[in-house]
């Protein structure tokens, strides 16, 4: 195999981990607080022998390094269910691990409920933290709760029950990413508590995916790695068809 074919290879595995990538944001266009990714390439310089006739120096091939999340807000979606929260600007809600002892996980993701204890929780059951770091307890008593803009969370009778702990993060995308919208510290990271968050009530994020340029995109990888195979394709006929004169030169 020469170096044609391998350069056409790395270009095809970079085009299939990209596709993975469309194909993951476009299943979560419409997941609540869904941030999309996309793929870093770089060239990867490799020095050729030196008998090499074609290429005297270096060959470039495509190497697909890592993803980058995309931060900007989803746009919001007014729900008027009491437990539907969004943050404004920055800002993530804490919620506990998936197990005790496990990490703690922040979301933007704020399509939240109460479970049988009357713990405000995540969609998948974890507990959503309060500003003392401990699990938010709703009373059976609080009548029609309101959530305010600094995360304050009133009964009916406008006496404080608890405020949601939000923090935020001196470097975002380090993050590391636990589902389509959970996240926990990477090394070093150390989450600040936002004093004066900006909460709103009955309202959810959306997904900052836009489903027609990532089908746009999907259309378009499809369309460039069935292009590389054709080349890799017409490489394997070019290399045959001379191997076949070759043998019947010396055949002759």
């Amino acid at each position: 195999m020469d170096n044609t074919t391998y350069i056409a290879l790395s270009r095809q595995t970079a085009l299939w981990n990209q596709l993975e990538v469309v194909s993951n944001n476009l299943a979560n266009v419409n997941t609540t607080g869904f941030k999309g990714t996309d793929t870093l390439f770089a060239q990867y310089l490799f020095k050729v022998p030196q008998n090499d006739r074609t290429f005297k120096d270096k060959v470039a091939f495509t190497h697909d390094f890592g993803l980058v999340r995309n931060l900007a807000q989803g746009t919001f979606n007014y729900t008027s269910n009491i437990y539907d929260l969004a943050l404004q600007g920055e800002g993530y809600f804490v919620t506990q691990g998936s197990a005790p002892g496990q990490p703690e996980r922040f979301t933007r993701a704020g399509n939240f409920t109460l479970d049988a204890q009357g713990q405000l929780v995540t969609q998948d059951g974890r507990p959503v933290m309060s500003v003392n770091n401990t699990p938010i307890i709703i009373p059976t008593t609080a009548g029609e709760v309101t959530i305010q803009g600094d995360g304050a969370i009133m009964d009916d009778a406008g006496n404080q029950i608890d405020q949601i702990r939000v923090v935020r993060f001196e470097s975002e995308r380090d993050l590391k990413q636990i589902d389509g919208t959970s996240f926990v510290t990477g090394p070093g990271q150390t989450p600040i508590n936002i004093d004066n968050p900006k909460v709103a009530q009955g309202v959810l994020e959306d997904s900052n995916v836009n489903g027609v340029t990532e089908m746009t995109r999907l259309i378009a990888l499809n369309r460039t790695y069935a292009d590389v195979a054709r080349l890799v394709e017409a490489e394997n006929d070019r290399k045959r068809k001379a191997s076949d004169l070759f043998t019947r030169q010396i055949s002759a």
